[in-house]
């Protein structure tokens, strides 16, 4: 479970850079360089739930 803490804990600072990039960003005239910082975190945070999801055991069907 070692490797679950870890990755949990990469995902609560990706997701932490994830909310910083979009508090960057303005209303009108979003800067390219800002949205590709932004859609990159948003892929590593997917390979981390990715990850997550593979070394958890699946719940049952319906139950969370």
């Amino acid at each position: 479970m070692n490797d679950c803490h870890a990755l949990e804990q990469k995902l609560a600072r990706i997701n932490a850079r994830i909310e910083e990039a979009e508090a960057r960003l303005g209303a009108h005239s979003v800067k390219p360089i800002l949205m590709q910082q932004l859609f990159e975190l948003e892929e590593e945070r997917d390979a981390v739930l990715k990850q997550l999801h593979a070394l958890k055991p699946s719940s049952p069907s319906g139950v969370s």
